[in-house]
C-alpha cells in the first residue's frame, strides 16, 4: 500500500480511460467501509516534470490532511507518445495522530499529457471538476515552458499560487506573470510562495522604521541594496530581490526609471513623488545551494542624513535568523530575529486558508511589472 507521512491509500493507482474516471471513482467510494469522500475545494497541481503515477506528492497529501479536496495532478510529457493522455484514479485518507487513518478522504486523479493533449488539458481538467467548488491551481514549475497552458487554465480557477523561485528565465517569465495576474478579473486572485517566504523580511523591516525618529528616514532613504545568494551550477534566480523592492517601493510610492545589467549586478533607479533618485543595486553573491535565490541582505542608507538612517539587514550563513544593525542616534543597534521556515507544503496550505485578494502583493507586482518594461 502506497504510504507517506501524512495518507494512506485505500485505492492505489490505477489507470483508466479519461471518461471512466468518475464511474471508478464511485466504484473506490462504495468499496470502502468506514471512508467518506469530502471534498471542500478542487486543487489542480501542474507538474513540468514527468512524475510516477503511482506516488502521490507530498504536498498533495499534506494538504489532504488538513482540507478534504478533488486534486487533479496534470503531468506534462515532453518524452512520451505524441498526442497521449494518460489518467490515473486514487484515493487517500489522512492518519491520525495515533496512526490510524481518518474517516474523511479525498480521491486523486493524474492526467498526464504531451502533444496536443497537453495543450488542450484544460479542456479535459475543468470536465473533471466538482461544481459549485472553489478550484485552486498550484503552478509547480516554471512558467514559460507551457505558458499558453497557464493562461487557458486561468477560465477555470479562483486563484492560483505560484513558486517565482521555480521561474526558469526569470525576468521574462515575472513580466508574463505580472501582466496576467495584474489583467485578470477581479473575483480571481493570485500568491506566490517567495512571496511569503519574504515575509519576516518585510516585517523587520517595518520594525527598523518603526520609531518616530526613525520613521523620518523613509522618506530620505536614496541607496538600496538587495544582495541574494548564487551557488554554482544553479541557475540565478533574482525574483525574491524583485519581490522585496517592489514591496519597499510601493509602500513609500516609489517608479522604476532604469535598468541595467552588469555581469551579477542590476543597477537600477527609482524617484519618489517629488522626483528625487533612488539607487538600487540588486546583486548576486556566492552562497550555500540552500540560499540559491533567497534574499541574504538588505541595505538601506541615506546620504542626506547619513548614518542616522543607515539600517542593514542580513542572514548570510543562514536562512533561519535575520540580525538587523540600525543607529539609532549615536548609537548602533543590533537585534537577531528567529525565522520561522516553513516548508513547501506549509506556505502551500497557508495560501489556500487565504484565497482573497492581497492589495499590498499586487501594489508590488505593478512596480515589478513597470520595471520588467525597461529591461
Amino acid at each position: 500500500m502506497t504510504e507517506n507521512a501524512s495518507v494512506v491509500a485505500i485505492a492505489e493507482p490505477s489507470r483508466v480511460q479519461v471518461s471512466q474516471i468518475d464511474k471508478q471513482l464511485k466504484t473506490i467510494w462504495s468499496s470502502q467501509e468506514g471512508a467518506t469522500r469530502a471534498s471542500t475545494f478542487n486543487l489542480l497541481v501542474y507538474e513540468s516534470e514527468l512524475q510516477d503515477p503511482n506516488s502521490i506528492g507530498e504536498a498533495i497529501g499534506a494538504i489532504a490532511v488538513q482540507h478534504p479536496c478533488r486534486a487533479i495532478a496534470l503531468l506534462a510529457s515532453t518524452d512520451g507518445p505524441k498526442d497521449n493522455l494518460e489518467a490515473y484514479v486514487a484515493a487517500y485518507c489522512p492518519v491520525s495522530e495515533g496512526g490510524g487513518r481518518e474517516s474523511i478522504c479525498c480521491e486523486y486523479i493524474t492526467l498526464r499529457a504531451s502533444g496536443k493533449a497537453l495543450d488542450e488539458l484544460d479542456t479535459t481538467a475543468a470536465a473533471l471538476l466538482l461544481p459549485e467548488l472553489e478550484t485552486f491551481l498550484w503552478w509547480k514549475g516554471p512558467l514559460n515552458i507551457h505558458l499558453e497552458l497557464f493562461t487557458n487554465l486561468q477560465h477555470i480557477v479562483d486563484r492560483t499560487v505560484v513558486d517565482s523561485s521555480l521561474f526558469e528565465e526569470p525576468e521574462k517569465a515575472l513580466e508574463s506573470y505580472t501582466s496576467l495576474a495584474l489583467g485578470q478579473e477581479k473575483n480571481r486572485s493570485f500568491g506566490d510562495l517567495n512571496w511569503s517566504r519574504l515575509t519576516p523580511w518585510r516585517e523587520e523591516t517595518a520594525v527598523a522604521f518603526d520609531s518616530e525618529s526613525r520613521a523620518a528616514c523613509l522618506g530620505a532613504l536614496d541607496r538600496v541594496i538587495i544582495e541574494y545568494g548564487q551557488s554554482e551550477g544553479i541557475p540565478l534566480n533574482p525574483c525574491q530581490a524583485y519581490l522585496f523592492l517592489g514591496w519597499l517601493a510601493s509602500r513609500l510610492g516609489w517608479q522604476p526609471l532604469s535598468l541595467h545589467n552588469k555581469d551579477l549586478t542590476k543597477q537600477i533607479i527609482m524617484r519618489d513623488s517629488t522626483q528625487r533618485p533612488i539607487q538600487v543595486t540588486v546583486r548576486a553573491v556566492a552562497g550555500e545551494a540552500h540560499l540559491a535565490g533567497q534574499i541574504t541582505s538588505v541595505g538601506l542608507r541615506s546620504e542626506e542624513m547619513g548614518a542616522a538612517c543607515s539600517t542593514v539587514l542580513c542572514s548570510s550563513d543562514s536562512s533561519s535568523c535575520i540580525r538587523m544593525q540600525m543607529n539609532m542616534g549615536e548609537a548602533t543597534l543590533s537585534l537577531v530575529s528567529d525565522i520561522d521556515t516553513l516548508t513547501t507544503e506549509q506556505l502551500l496550505s497557508e495560501a489556500l486558508r487565504t484565497p482573497d485578494r492581497d492589495p499590498i502583493y499586487e501594489e508590488s507586482l505593478e512596480v515589478i511589472h513597470d520595471l520588467m518594461q525597461l529591461k
